[in-house]
Formats: structure tokens, C-alpha cells, sequence
């Protein structure tokens, strides 16, 4: 078992007693388990599931940021975090097509790449209401 704490600027969103966490880091998806050796890494905008001590599953839209484990505790560092059933789908759904309308019309590269993450960020958060 090891400790889960999810840290968003709100503070802190969730305090987990967890057996296995999976996530996906700017290379690629990783699990942690009890014990791992030590390790930091950048999150990219995308699902969090945690295996509680209890077996049941956990699930969390988290929008990137960094995560830190020293085997006995993991630290998600996070500009946001959420819930399935925090999310409003038809909401995410309307924001995914207003940002494909403005990454068809964006002028520059900087608007295409605040476009582009829109659309992932809500399809991130969709995906993980229809688990």
C-alpha cells in the first residue's frame, strides 16, 4: 500500500490509500506499485486509475502535470483533476466542437496548439465518464 495524494491549486483533491495507480507520462504509460524505486515524470493530459487498498477502482480527467513516487507515496501535481461524475458530457462535448471550429480558423501555431489541447483535454474527460 502507499499513499496517493492528487494536488491541484485548490488544494489538495484526493487522499488514496492505493495497491496501483496507471497513468500516462509525456513517454508513454507507466503503473506503479508498493516499493517502486523512486521516480518523477510529466503527465500528460489523460486518464488516472488507482486500485484503492480496498479493491476498487478510482478514476480521474488529469489535465498533465507532475508526478512524483518515492515507493511509499505518490504526489500528482495538477493544474486540475476529475471525477466521472464530476464532468458534464454534453458540456465537454460542446467545448470539443467550439475548439475544432477555432482550430480550423486559428491564424497561427500557438492557437492551433491551445485548440488542439482543448479538444484532448474534454476528450480525456468524456472518455473517462463512459468507463
Amino acid at each position: 500500500m502507499f499513499d496517493l495524494k492528487i494536488v491541484t491549486p485548490k488544494g489538495i483533491k484526493a487522499e488514496i490509500k492505493a495497491k496501483y495507480a496507471e497513468f500516462t507520462t509525456i513517454e508513454g504509460g507507466m503503473g506503479v506499485l508498493t516499493n517502486r524505486l523512486p521516480i518523477v515524470a510529466k503527465l500528460k493530459v489523460s486518464p488516472l486509475k488507482i486500485k484503492t487498498e480496498d479493491d476498487k477502482e478510482e478514476l480521474f480527467a488529469v489535465h498533465g502535470g507532475i508526478l512524483e513516487m518515492d515507493g511509499q507515496e505518490m504526489i500528482v501535481l495538477t493544474t486540475a483533476a476529475e471525477k466521472p461524475e464530476e464532468i458534464d458530457v454534453e458540456t465537454a462535448m460542446k467545448a470539443i466542437e467550439a475548439a475544432k471550429t477555432k482550430l480550423s480558423h486559428a491564424a497561427n501555431t500557438a492557437e492551433k496548439a491551445k485548440a488542439q489541447a482543448e479538444i484532448e483535454k474534454n476528450m480525456v474527460r468524456i472518455s473517462i465518464v463512459k468507463k
